[in-house]
């Protein structure tokens, strides 16, 4: 499926399916983080009339030309809906239902090395069926793959600060007692209308946030308000001018950091970053939630603290003469092209 109303049409058969609130898993959620760039390309499987499984990728379009090579992201668990029992079944047989469809060449997937997918995937390139590559992701540097940082959390906050370097954790304290001093809020809770007006009002005055195009900015939005679990949470100047805000979902055990913004330039020295993740932390250790997922990675001074789940890169093409010749010539002259081609080709290599 590849039409927007098709996919939405999967809504109500995938309600059955979902056992736990993964709003990753959702049509809907799908369909808000599609990018400038990319078209949808779902699988659905159906037994005896019934929806067993959905399979989300993307295909990769550039300068309006489709590639025929589509992107799926199970880092975090969202590349397939199915229930437990079939899921690597259904996972396989939605995969080679893909790369048969017309027009497909090839899939690029990242998943989970303890995931049946991933022997599902094994399973599939032992068949010889199609032609295919895995290859385990050990860092961040290549932007073909985003990690997912992962950070635990502690039963208290008090022990949390405890697991911190010296420094850190006299910043979180220090940065967090003098913002209380000034007499400025936390805001534990915004409306999705509230996180939209602040967030964009913000874009432009944070540091990292205004490198980023508006539509790529307007889909975290989209993603954040997709869910049906938000998390929205903000900092307020004792004046009422907002300062900070971050958006994000909650998940089983858990939330999901999508985007902060920060009113830098004017309270650059305040660390507002490092005051609302304190104060996140600490009030998501109070619902007794174990992890935050930082959406795309994390810099310091969280860096040093969080882990990144054994994660796999697949490549499965098809194994076709013509679309193997294509790779290898693409390979040899890719890195001559100039630099922004020179990516794509190897991203479809």
């Amino acid at each position: 499926m590849s039409s927007n109303a098709e996919i939405r049409r999967l809504g109500e058969a995938a309600k059955p399916l979902i056992q736990v609130d993964e709003a990753t898993l959702d049509p809907e959620f799908f369909l808000a983080s599609i990018t400038k760039g990319w078209g949808p390309r779902v699988v659905a499987v159906y037994s005896a009339g019934d929806v067993v499984g959905i399979m989300y990728t993307k295909e990769r379009i550039i300068s309006g030309i489709p590639t025929g090579i589509v992107y799926g992201d199970g880092s975090l668990g969202g590349i397939l809906l199915s229930n437990s029992v079939n899921h690597q079944h259904v996972f396989r047989l939605a995969t080679e239902l893909l790369l048969a469809s017309p027009g497909i060449r090839g899939a690029r997937l990242l998943i989970l090395e303890s995931s049946g997918e991933f022997d599902a995937v094994r399973q599939l390139i032992a068949s010889r069926s199609v032609d295919g590559q895995c290859s385990l992701i050990e860092n961040n540097n290549w932007t073909v793959w985003k990690y997912h940082s992962h950070l635990h959390l502690t039963d208290t906050y008090a022990q949390f600060l405890e697991g911190l370097g010296s420094t850190t954790r006299h910043n979180f304290r220090y940065y967090r007692r003098r913002f209380e001093a000034a007499g400025n809020q936390f805001i534990e809770s915004l409306s999705m209308d509230e996180l939209r007006t602040v967030a964009r009002d913000l874009r432009p005055k944070s540091k990292f946030t205004a490198q980023l195009r508006l539509p790529d900015f307007e889909k975290s939005l989209d993603m954040v308000t997709a869910t049906h679990r938000p998390l929205a949470v903000g900092l307020k100047h004792r004046d009422g001018t907002w300062l900070s805000v971050l958006g994000g979902w909650y998940r089983p055990g858990g939330a999901v950091l999508r985007f902060q913004c920060n009113y830098d330039g004017n309270y650059d020295t305040d660390s507002l970053s490092t005051v609302l993740r304190a104060y996140l932390i600490e009030d998501l250790i109070r619902q007794g939630l174990k992890e935050l997922v930082i959406w795309g990675g994390t810099g310091p001074p969280l860096s040093r603290y969080v882990s990144y789940p054994p994660t796999v890169g697949v490549r499965l093409d098809v194994p076709t003469v013509a679309w193997r010749a294509a790779r290898f010539f693409m390979s040899k002259f890719g890195p001559h092209l100039p630099k922004r081609l020179a990516s794509a080709v190897r991203w479809v290599c």
